[in-house]
């Protein structure tokens, strides 16, 4: 199933929910990424919550990808958190 990946706002409602596409590319993403990177730290069996302050590193990270490798649906994330950030929301990640 691989991730979902829920925008919230500050109340915690669901704004938007995202599913990784078939070829997990924001999974492998993750995992790829450096050991000290907030990407890293995304479970893929478990569950991962980044807050408005913590999104905006994780959006420097996302930004910092080389064109080639960021992928329709890592655009998508990178979307979805901005929009969290302007909601004072949260991303919350729900691993398989």
């Amino acid at each position: 199933m691989g991730l979902g990946i829920y925008v919230k706002d500050v109340r915690r409602d669901e704004l938007e929910y995202i599913g990784d596409d078939a070829e997990d590319s924001f999974g492998a993403m993750c995992r790829r990424a450096p050991e000290t990177s907030l990407r890293r730290g995304v479970m893929q069996y478990g569950q991962t919550m980044f807050n408005s302050y913590q999104l905006y590193r994780f959006v420097e990270e996302l930004e910092a990808l080389p064109p080639s490798e960021v992928t329709p649906k890592i655009q998508q994330v990178l979307d979805g958190a901005r929009r969290a950030i302007r909601k004072s929301g949260y991303l919350y990640f729900v691993g398989d």
